[in-house]
């Protein structure tokens, strides 16, 4: 009877292995599709080794660089775009394999992330024109921005973190992605025809405190870009790559540095933020309340508020 009963359980759990490898619609979109549907007035596309990379530009005055966390897109960044553009030049960027940004075509099958980024970035400088800047990042993207704070002080005179990445990177990627269900054979093969949408707002609800900004539209528009052609496929595998930064780099930030955090943020733990505070010496720390990962997102206005003030002192 038990070997019976064992013997369905495996009969069944091989259909749907099947099914969701191979059964399924292949929910992979388009590049041309996602660009047409998501593409602002004020995009601007360029070409960085072979590849098509996506940011935006907006505003007038002393240069703002927002730089998005994993999986996301410049468009984390949108309201807080809006609300200091009117004394700030704001460059909203897609990271490489992320957004409307293409990866580059690498020969190796894992890329040296950190090497790639860090010259995707002397690229956006030099041709941006910019030699004097804000830099703001958050998650993943706040962990380039302090790198980058540390690769060009001379460029770099104040950063803004949000909920950053930077310390026990292989404990938060894996809190963060589920890592070590990521690196499946079966997620591999599942993941190649895409991320059915109840995935993306599964994520949400780990990202975002608040129920009113789990909107359709909104887990609509993250599922198309983890979908476009390239994407998932660039996600996985820096998941897989586990290629840090050294964590004791942080130390060696040495402009004025403003640092948020979401008191309930299931993605990074709030305990980093002290270490972030105690590390970067010339620091500020505004923790706020009723507020997940994404702080420039979930609260706007007080962002603005103490970031004019930081900014401006």
């Amino acid at each position: 009877m038990y070997k019976k009963i064992i013997l369905f359980v495996l009969v069944v759990l091989a259909v749907l292995f099947l099914y969701a490898a191979y059964g399924r619609k292949d929910l992979t979109l388009s590049k041309e599709y996602v660009k047409e549907k998501y593409r602002l007035p004020n995009s601007k596309f360029i070409n960085w080794n072979g590849t098509e990379i996506h940011y935006t530009e907006s505003g007038k005055g002393f240069p703002i660089l927002m730089i998005h966390g994993f999986g996301g897109s410049g468009r984390d960044f949108i309201i807080l775009d809006s609300l200091l553009n009117d004394k700030y030049k704001v460059f909203r960027i897609d990271l490489p394999g992320f957004g409307l940004s293409d990866f580059p075509v690498q020969t190796e099958t894992t890329p040296d992330y950190i090497k790639v980024y860090d010259a995707y970035f002397s690229f956006l400088l030099d041709t941006l024109n910019i030699d004097s800047c804000y830099v703001m990042g958050n998650s993943l993207g706040g962990l380039m921005s302090w790198n980058l704070t540390v690769k060009h002080p001379d460029v770099v005179k104040k950063l803004v973190l949000f909920n950053s990445a930077g310390y026990d990177m292989k404990e938060v990627v894996e809190t963060a992605t589920n890592a070590r269900y990521l690196k499946s054979d079966f997620a591999q093969l599942f993941l190649k025809k895409g991320v059915p949408v109840f995935l993306t707002k599964k994520g949400m609800n780990k990202i975002l405190y608040s129920d009113s900004l789990k909107t359709e539209e909104r887990a609509q528009r993250f599922n198309d870009f983890w979908n476009r052609k390239g994407n998932m496929q660039q996600i996985l595998s820096m998941v897989s790559s586990e290629q840090y930064l050294d964590q004791n780099l942080i130390k060696e930030v040495k402009c004025p540095t403003l640092i948020f955090w979401g008191k309930y943020d299931k993605v990074i733990n709030k305990k980093y933020a002290a270490r972030f505070h105690a590390d970067i010496k010339n620091s500020q720390l505004i923790m706020y309340d009723s507020c997940g990962h994404v702080p420039m997102l979930e609260r706007p206005m007080d962002v603005q508020r103490d970031v004019l003030k930081f900014l401006t002192q």
